[in-house]
């Protein structure tokens, strides 16, 4: 086992990052003055990772890991860590699915144990796949009858097509319909191994127990698949998705930075800067003056190995034309004329302020610690993050807006009516930047 710092020197906190023998990487936050510890165990293997016939199998997975163990039913593990004060639970991602705890110190071993057990050996009882294909199939009408969540699941479908960062991470009712009990546990067999294994603690804990407890993900058998991702064409144009309403909604995706883009903190103010807040420039002009809108959205999704830009918004139909126009003005005159005064650092003091004030939270540092993690390579302070934001200049951000915000590259999204599909069409052919 060993010990060592990533991403930089100690300062005041306390962050160890080390491996265990057979490469599952180990990353812990002391907090001693707390009475709380986060706990996660995170196999590195999401939506994008699978083939087109298993897509959704590893947000399944995460259901069936919580339907019982081999010694215990999903009942008493409930019961046992809610008896303990603390609480489980999970979430899949393109490229992860994490397994996590958040629980009182006292009661630490209790949390240890469930999530080993949990992770290491699921029951996969044949029964239980099938009333959580009934749950996830639900969980799937539900998100595609929420206008919001169905855009976004369009716009990364029209953006990425044609490589599984396309598909949702839910999967299809269809595809769902091939995961038995048998496939569920070879492909959890294939998966689930060091060194695709990654352990995060936060809180009042020592590293040392921490480490001892992670080797138990070392224990055992096989050899972890290896993972063949492919970096994503990102496509251009506009793609139309019929859906019956009396509103269109909008996505605009532009290819970004990667997570380890040395401007993706840039990147990030540039957001800020755009799309940050209600005084933010797409929002005060586009909500706060002309009305189209309750709230538009901008946000990087960064990956090791690609970015993209994504804004997503709903308006009434007639509306349509004008927000399009708006939008690209708007981007125009950053573009053109560049920052105002103060600008920059406006942007930096808000993300300095969301940053701060979730900083003491464990559940929010081991979340923050594993994605960071998973994207760079890397561990973060608190001061080496708030170094980062501070150390971004103008023509940085500048240098990140005319690398991104370029027409040319453009994809529209847009989900509304089939009458509708001609104007639509017509309305997103007019926006220029």
């Amino acid at each position: 086992m060993e010990w060592h710092v990533r991403g930089g020197r100690r300062v005041d906190q306390s962050i160890s990052v080390g491996n265990t023998p057979r490469g599952t990487e180990v990353i812990v936050e002391s907090m001693p003055y707390l009475h709380t510890v986060a706990l996660s165990v995170t196999a590195t293997v999401g939506s994008r990772d699978e083939r087109k016939r298993e897509s959704g199998v590893s947000h399944f997975l995460e259901h069936m890991l919580f339907r019982g163990t081999e010694s215990m039913g999903f009942r008493e593990v409930n019961e046992r860590i809610e008896a303990s004060g603390g609480y489980l639970n999970a979430y899949t991602t393109h490229e992860f699915t994490c397994y996590y705890a958040f629980t009182i110190d006292e009661s630490l071993k209790v949390a240890e144990d469930l999530l080993a057990d949990l992770f290491l050996h699921p029951l996969m009882d044949p029964a239980l796949v099938e009333l959580e294909r009934n749950i996830i199939k639900q969980e799937i009408g539900m998100r595609m009858n929420d206008p919001s969540s169905h855009l976004r699941t369009r716009m990364n479908e029209a953006l990425y097509k044609g490589n599984p960062l396309s598909r949702s991470i839910l999967g299809t009712p269809s595809s769902l319909d091939h995961f038995d009990s048998r496939f569920l546990r070879e492909y959890h067999r294939s998966h689930y191994h060091p060194p695709h294994v990654v352990v995060c603690a936060v809180g009042n804990v020592d590293p040392r127990r921490v480490m001892e407890w992670a080797t138990r993900f070392d224990d055992v058998e096989g050899k972890a698949a290896p993972k063949g991702r492919r970096t994503p064409k990102q496509n251009t144009g506009t793609h139309f998705f019929t859906k019956e309403s009396d509103r269109a909604y909008l996505g605009i995706g532009l290819p970004a930075y990667p997570a380890p883009h040395p401007r993706a903190m840039a990147q990030s103010l540039l957001t800020t800067i755009l799309c940050g807040g209600t005084s933010s420039r797409l929002n005060h002009r586009i909500r706060e003056v002309e009305g189209l809108v309750y709230g538009i959205n901008m946000y990087p999704l960064a990956f090791r190995d690609c970015g993209s830009l994504l804004t997503y918004c709903s308006t009434s139909l007639e509306q349509v034309p004008r927000l399009f126009d708006s939008f690209g003005q708007e981007l125009a005159r950053l573009k053109g004329e560049g920052l105002e005064a103060g600008e920059l650092e406006k942007a930096k003091l808000a993300q300095k302020g969301s940053l701060l004030r979730n900083a003491c939270r464990p559940d929010q540092n081991m979340s923050s610690h594993l994605h960071h993690f998973l994207d760079t390579g890397k561990v973060q302070s608190i001061e080496e993050h708030l170094e980062e934001i501070n150390s971004v200049t103008e023509e940085e951000v500048m240098r990140a807006a005319l690398d991104i915000l370029r027409r040319e590259r453009v994809c529209t999204t847009i989900c509304a009516g089939q009458g509708m599909k001609e104007k639509m069409m017509e309305a997103a052919a007019s926006l220029d930047f």
